[in-house]
């Protein structure tokens, strides 16, 4: 019995084609992307304030009692127009009487002149004294002075624009050279950001931005650098940027919005971020041939939060696999879902 059994043939054993075994295996579900040749953009973000490119303080340029007001926050003024107006009646006293005074001396001025030829040598050299011994000259000086202090009486407009920070009321005394209001432009909205320094020595003018307000209902709008400063601050080794909105709806100077700066890099093949997955160290990305996952080692160079630039390993219009692919291996089954 032995015997027999040790000379019993031995039992072939079958080996699974590899093919069937896949077969058996349930695909992964996985959505793809197409790889695409374009230029990489480096996204900048930054937090940033709304200001007006016009935004100026209006001042009293007299000292007294506020007669009337004729402008209220956020009303929009005209350059040249009234806002204010204070108590005058000695000022317009005192034009009146300049103005008589005025009268008096040219009438006193054109009887001195009348004495003389008009097409006369002598007369030409003069009618200037004249205007002086008859007075006239110091008249005119006196008007002059007279209407400026009366018009000073007014406060006025020195830009068109909106009213903010009016806090004078009717009734109220002002010293000259108080703030009484300030003025900005609604429809020239400037975003006021500081950027990193790495990120200013690429940050070129014109280049595009989106900001974003922080309101309930954020709203999204867009603008270009204006300006960037050619200066570090020693303090925060940060850069100023100046970024002009080309929509001011519903922007009020002081607001707080996100800002991200969108700078056009070199072109190169690019994948979504989700893409990349990091296996014994390296840098992969799945593709999707003939509905299997392909290992594909990659060089990849800039990421700005949504898209990764790859330098090597991965050609343009590939299917690239960015859902379910941290767990996939080389050749394993996939299905494609939309």
């Amino acid at each position: 019995m032995l015997l027999a059994f040790g000379c019993a043939p031995d039992t072939p054993s079958t080996e699974q084609d590899p093919q069937q075994l896949r077969s058996e295996i349930p695909a992964t579900e996985v959505r793809i992307s197409l790889t695409r040749k374009a230029p990489f953009e480096y996204l900048i973000q930054s937090t940033g304030k709304i200001q007006s490119a016009i935004d100026i303080k209006i001042y009293s340029h007299s000292a007294g009692i506020v007669k009337k007001l004729l402008i209220t926050n956020a009303g929009y003024a005209v350059k040249g127009s009234a806002l204010a107006e204070l108590e005058n009646e000695k000022q317009a006293l005192a034009l009146e009487k300049a103005r008589i005074n005025l009268i008096e001396k040219k009438v006193n001025f054109d009887d001195q002149v009348m004495r003389y030829d008009d097409d006369s040598v002598k007369f030409a050299k003069a009618r200037e004294n004249i205007r002086i011994t008859s007075g006239l000259a110091a008249a005119e000086v006196a008007y002059r002075e007279a209407k400026l202090e009366f018009d000073y009486t007014f406060i006025r407009a020195t830009a068109t624009g909106r009213v903010t920070d009016l806090e004078v009321k009717a009734g109220a005394s002002l010293t000259a050279g108080q703030v009484f209001c300030q003025l900005y432009d609604p429809s020239n909205m400037i975003v006021v950001c500081n950027v990193l320094e790495a990120d200013a020595l690429v940050l070129k003018l014109g280049v595009t931005s989106e900001v974003q307000t922080l309101g309930i209902e954020p709203s999204i709008l867009t603008g270009t650098v204006k300006e960037i400063n050619p200066r570090v601050d020693s303090k925060t080794n940060l850069v100023n940027v100046i970024v002009q909105l080309n929509a001011t709806k519903a922007m009020m100077p002081g607001m707080s919005v996100q800002i991200t700066l969108k700078v056009r890099g070199k072109e190169t093949i690019l994948v979504p971020k989700e893409a990349v997955v990091i296996r014994s160290g390296k840098q992969v990305v799945f593709t999707l041939e003939d509905n299997l996952a392909k290992w594909n080692y990659v060089k990849i160079g800039s990421a700005n939060g949504k898209d990764v630039a790859v330098l090597e390993g991965l050609k343009q219009n590939q299917q690239v696999i960015i859902t379910n692919n941290l767990q996939l291996a080389h050749d394993a089954p996939v299905k494609k879902v939309e």
